[in-house]
């Protein structure tokens, strides 16, 4: 029997993925899937309306894998409009749009990018980035922080600070001081397809159609799970419920490595050491339609830098891109400087993502080497426990390939089957 605890994008790929071949027990202590468990239902113009909260946009370029797994469980996506516009100090500093040109997608810098000096110098670094930064990692320690890569090859502050930072800091979840500590390996490799587009797109269907396509099949889902601890016994792996115990040939850690930590009994020392590794930060995400945060009918996204905040204020216009809302103004603030009017405010949600730095990287390495004993069976995976971002790819990712070494087979036979 195989256990997977946590439903977020990494244990519902990882008991999508054995359900093919085994039996599996997917546990999550919320009443929902958890990957859905934060989405907010509300009537729009006579409607109900799912909102994923937070809203979730992949690329394909980005996200190979989980586009792997959403095309074979025949879960649809659609093309979003991201457009976005960067404001610092309430000035405009940069934005993007794209257009579909006979079914050819083109990213495009705004007019507002040439029409000031920050505009054009931001620009010239962008281009300067793709077309240099992978050459120039190469010739440096690996541990190098993308601030300092920055600083050492001259980007302009007004790059560095004003737009890049920024907005890593939403790609993250993060604070701007956060991910200027990030290793320049992870931000770079990021922009690994240079000066390609690809356009953002989204679940068609949102979240719960994910949901219920990775679940389809799985005949041992429980929600509530309240799971006290798990622990060793004469090499046995036993977690203990509330009012029982049970004993798995596997158990897939995939919930964060902070909450994965807090359960670990006995025989675990090893394991919650390295989980200890792992820092975690958190956000807010407001669902509301208050639209003094959006000026701009021009774009979706708007970036708010402001001084006195640690993280940009970022928020998405969702009327422009969910066609149910028929352009109803129902935004999606992350880290808001303000909170919105409370009669505007449809819900507020909040968040904890992974940290990565030097210090987890090394941690990441020793999960490795714990995965590659012949007699593992805690398999620890997510989104922290791989060297890179984006955080959805990074968690399908990990989830496969522990299936793979318990299944022993390669990962593009077992999405394949």
């Amino acid at each position: 029997m195989i256990a997977v605890i946590g439903s977020g994008i990494t244990g519902l790929t990882a008991s999508w993925a054995l359900n093919k071949f085994l039996d599996v027990s997917l546990y999550e202590k919320h009443p929902e899937v958890g990957m859905a468990a934060f989405g907010a239902k509300q009537m729009i113009n006579g409607n109900e309306v799912e909102f994923d909260i937070p809203f979730r946009t992949i690329k394909r370029d980005y996200y190979p894998t989980l586009f792997q797994v959403y095309d074979k469980a025949k879960i649809q996506t659609r093309v979003v409009d991201y457009s976005f516009r960067v404001d610092s100090s309430d000035e405009v500093v940069f934005g993007f749009f794209s257009k579909n040109i006979f079914g050819n997608h083109f990213g495009f810098p705004t007019a507002d990018v040439f029409l000031s000096k920050k505009g054009r110098l931001i620009f010239s670094d962008l281009l300067k980035f793709y077309t240099n930064s992978k050459t120039d990692w190469k010739n440096e320690k690996q541990n190098i922080t993308i601030l300092d890569f920055l600083k050492k090859y001259h980007y302009s502050n007004e790059f560095i600070y004003e737009f890049l930072l920024p907005t890593f800091a939403l790609v993250n979840t993060c604070k701007t001081e956060t991910v200027a500590l990030y290793p320049a390996e992870t931000i770079i490799g990021y922009h690994s397809r240079g000066y390609s587009y690809t356009p953002q797109e989204t679940a068609k269907f949102g979240t719960r159609d994910v949901v219920n396509r990775l679940t389809s099949g799985l005949k041992h889902i429980h929600l509530n799970a309240n799971i006290k601890q798990i622990y060793k016994k004469n090499s046995k792996t036993i977690i203990q419920f509330e009012t029982e115990e049970k004993e798995f040939d596997h158990v897939i850690l995939s919930t964060q490595a902070n909450h994965a930590k807090s359960i670990l009994g006995k025989g675990y020392d090893e394991e919650k050491e390295i989980l200890n590794e792992f820092r975690y930060e958190a956000s807010d995400v407001v669902l509301h339609t208050d639209p003094t945060y959006f000026k701009n009918p021009k774009v979706s996204l708007v970036f708010n830098i402001r001084d006195g905040y640690d993280k940009p204020e970022v928020t998405l216009d969702l009327g422009r891109i969910i066609p149910e809302l028929k352009g109803k103004k129902v935004f999606q603030t992350w880290n808001p400087h303000k909170m919105p009017h409370q009669n505007d405010v449809l819900k507020l949600a909040k968040f904890e993502r992974p940290v990565m730095d030097d210090r987890t990287g090394r941690a990441i390495e020793r999960i490795s080497a714990l995965h590659a004993k012949t007699n593992c069976n805690l398999w620890l995976c997510g989104s922290y426990s791989l060297y890179g971002i984006p955080l959805l790819e990074a968690g399908a990712k990990s989830a496969l390939q522990v299936v793979s070494k318990i299944l022993n087979q390669t990962v593009d036979t077992i999405i394949q089957r």
